[in-house]
């Protein structure tokens, strides 16, 4: 009776709005429950603030020691303790990394703005249009007013409602699609987890507190979990919503839960429901050939050697890898997506967000080439014509 009563305090992972697990490097489907709906997402939103931020800095055209600009209406926001409890006194007391710090840490939304408008090189609007962009180029059901994941209820007290927008207007996104950004955000930076794993964190005489109360020294913690972040967010319409990184079996998987009353629980729930309903088995892979316009495209796996997960019960001898090509259009640039990958028989859904990437970039064919490359026959065989004859006169 007690072990019942303990597995049915841990079964609320179902009653949430929407909940998604992957596995962060492969983009295996674990676990969806309504993955694709579109649903507000609070602060989970920063999420694609920070890879942004991180891409730019990678590209070298943002620096982690920048000192960032902050404007008066994002300094008069972050005084408010309902939209933040990170502090900023001054424009450009902050650097990029201590503001990146804080919209990771302690969810400022002030932070997050303040981040984009440096991507953006000020401009709010610009930034907005640069997730949408993003959503887009990823395929994902994502749509942004937003970089904060504050609604227009909010921002319009701060100058930073998006024009064209309604009164009420907030980022809408689906659980998939932010566990995708996530799965982006750690592929770019993985050191985020020495940040994201933190309870606290002490940052220039402030104290920054982690919301996440799964992680160590936090109320709902469990060293089993072996958690490593990674954002929370809350509004009124939102209600609690979760991302998290966790290790199992050597694998790093994102899960993400929408709209739940008992967000922590439910996620140590949806942990366990895993754990004793999933087995994984290692796959090796190798390049493939594939033609595209009578071209050869080379592709290669996301990893030679992978972990394929799937439900207890099924016949791990049949499953297996099998690749579509996507791509049908050249050129082809080189680490572009080519193929989707499916795993099959795995009692979960097949279809990865992820597939084989070119391994070199292969160009237009031009008209003056022929289908293997060389020069055009019926050319070649006139220009030798011609050069018998000169030589005859």
């Amino acid at each position: 009776m007690l072990k019942a009563k303990k597995d049915g305090l841990m079964s609320n992972y179902t009653k949430v709005k929407a909940a998604y697990v992957m596995d962060a490097k492969s983009g295996q489907t674990l676990y969806e429950n309504k993955a694709d709906k579109t649903l507000p997402i609070a602060s989970l939103s920063k999420m694609m603030t920070l890879y942004l931020t991180t891409e730019a800095i990678n590209q070298h055209k943002l620096h982690w020691s920048d000192k960032v600009a902050v404007d008066k209406n994002l300094i008069k926001m972050s005084k408010n303790y309902g939209l933040g409890t990170f502090k900023i006194k001054r424009s450009k007391q902050y650097t990029v990394k201590q503001l990146y710090q804080a919209a990771l840490i302690a969810s400022s939304n002030s932070a997050a703005i303040a981040l984009g408008n440096a991507v953006a090189g000020g401009s709010n609007a610009k930034f907005i249009a640069m997730m949408n962009k993003q959503a887009k180029d990823w395929g994902i059901a994502a749509h942004f007013i937003s970089s904060s994941g504050l609604d227009n209820t909010d921002l319009k007290h701060y100058g930073y409602r998006l024009p064209n927008t309604s009164a009420s207007a907030q980022n809408m996104v689906s659980a998939k699609a932010i566990s995708v950004v996530a799965q982006h955000l750690v592929a770019a930076f993985p050191q985020i987890s020495k940040w994201s794993s933190k309870a606290t964190y002490d940052l220039d005489g402030q104290t920054l507190v982690n919301a996440n109360a799964l992680v160590k020294d936090g109320t709902y913690y469990r060293a089993s979990n072996h958690l490593t972040g990674l954002k929370t967010g809350y509004t009124e319409t939102a209600g609690l919503c979760l991302t998290v990184t966790y290790w199992r079996n050597g694998r790093e998987l994102i899960a993400t839960i929408l709209g739940s009353d008992t967000t922590f629980t439910a996620m140590n729930g949806l942990i366990t429901h895993l754990d004793k309903t999933l087995l994984n088995k290692t796959v090796k892979q190798s390049n493939k050939t594939y033609r595209v316009k009578n071209q050869k495209v080379t592709a290669a796996p996301t990893e030679t050697t992978t972990k394929i997960w799937y439900r207890k019960g099924q016949d791990a001898s049949k499953i297996k890898v099998s690749n579509q090509l996507t791509a049908t259009k050249l050129p082809i640039q080189k680490g572009s997506q080519v193929t989707t990958t499916s795993f099959e028989n795995t009692g979960l859904p097949a279809t990865t967000n992820l597939g084989e990437t070119a391994t070199k970039t292969v160009k237009k064919q031009s008209a003056q080439q022929s289908n293997t490359g060389g020069t055009n026959w019926f050319g070649h065989f006139f220009k030798q014509v011609g050069h018998f004859f000169s030589h005859l006169f």
